[in-house]
């Protein structure tokens, strides 16, 4: 008998405990690529070797993830707000070891099995291959989470330094040891840092700078935007995602739709030089809007020189 891949035996697992998640996944992956099954099967094997426990867990800790945001999504059409609107009420779960185990975990599968989340990371891609040019500059990542994206970077980019900054220590510690195991012998100089980006001290400016899946986690998203202002060299390649209508536990804060989206980020001086916009449902963005069907957004941004205006 032909041993199962780990996707294969990752995906049965998930049939037997949610049928319903089974379904999902069934028509999320019916169009993911070779090259994606590689790195979702890179994923799987890490998280078992990291976290020496079955791939059973490692789906248990996957189920987990999607059950917060179901459960944020019932309170969302039931009261038609997220859950939580301020840090504080949510500031433990980052201290969480339990929540943010199931939390990275789960977020870094949905990396590639989860269609939206491929659409996003083409994006990504071509973010770094316009970044790449500047192969004097630094790279700086805001919120690694689950570290796919900071791994990428060094795999494919040739910045002179990689720096991460995440205020989850598990994250921190995740980012650290996935990079360890995807690249055991990196020649390029990186660093991955707990901290808070509002308390990270340097006089360095940074040509690229990415920052996926935080707007929506703050009470103020403005300042994050004019953070990485700050941080960015004048050229500066950058790259953000977030979620509109997507009421995750941690999420505070709400866009209703992509203009409230666009509009932010031009009203803090930057032009947008490409976006995706996606839903599961792969509704047209009027519809999902009306029905508050969540939507993912990424954009690759430019600064708007001050001097220049």
């Amino acid at each position: 008998m032909q041993k199962k891949n780990i996707l294969q035996e990752f995906l049965d697992i998930v049939t037997t405990k949610n049928m319903l998640q089974s379904k999902y996944l069934e028509n999320s992956l019916s169009d993911i690529t070779h090259e994606e099954i590689v790195k979702l099967e890179n994923l799987l094997s890490f998280y078992v070797f990291r976290e020496q426990c079955s791939l059973e867990d490692i789906a248990v800790k996957y189920l987990n993830f999607t059950s917060y945001f179901i459960d944020g999504q019932r309170h969302f059409v039931e009261f038609g707000k997220y859950r939580f609107s301020t840090f504080s009420e949510i500031e433990n779960l980052y201290q969480d070891p339990e929540y943010m185990g199931n939390y990275t975990v789960g977020l870094g599968l949905s990396s590639y099995l989860w269609r939206v989340h491929r659409e996003i990371n083409k994006l990504f891609i071509k973010s770094l291959q316009l970044g790449n040019t500047q192969t004097v500059g630094q790279y700086l990542e805001i919120g690694p989470g689950h570290g796919e994206h900071f791994v990428t970077a060094l795999q494919n980019t040739d910045f002179q330094k990689y720096t991460a900054i995440d205020i989850s220590k598990t994250a921190v510690e995740l980012t650290r040891d996935y990079v360890k195991y995807s690249i055991p012998n990196p020649n390029k100089p990186f660093e991955i840092i707990h901290d808070d980006i509002f308390k990270f001290q340097t006089c360095e400016l940074f040509d690229m700078v990415v920052m996926g899946e935080v707007l929506e986690h703050v009470e103020n998203p403005h300042h994050f935007l004019q953070k990485i202002y700050q941080l960015a060299s004048d050229h500066a390649v950058i790259f953000v995602t977030t979620a509109i209508n997507a009421p995750d536990l941690d999420h505070i804060y709400q866009f209703n739709n992509l203009k409230e989206v666009t509009e932010l980020i031009e009203n803090e001086n930057y032009t947008i030089i490409d976006s995706v916009v996606v839903n599961a449902y792969n509704y047209p963005l009027e519809k999902a809007e009306k029905r508050k069907i969540p939507v993912n957004v990424a954009f690759i941004l430019k600064k708007i020189n001050q001097s220049n205006k």
